[in-house]
């Protein structure tokens, strides 16, 4: 659950920062969500990393 939570913060920030420099909202978007699905697959790349190593 804090993984989700820290994707769609940062996400929102990501998206927020973007469009406040830009004021493009579709370009916010995109930004926004990349932010979202790159955290998401750092954090999940950083538990598989640490479970492996455990093993």
């Amino acid at each position: 659950m804090p993984v989700l939570v820290a994707g769609l913060l940062l996400g929102a920030l990501s998206g927020g920062i973007t469009y406040g420099m830009s004021l493009d909202g579709h370009l916010s978007a995109y930004a926004g969500g990349a932010a979202v699905l790159l955290t998401w697959l750092g954090c999940t790349y950083l538990a598989f990393e640490a479970s492996r190593k455990r093993s």
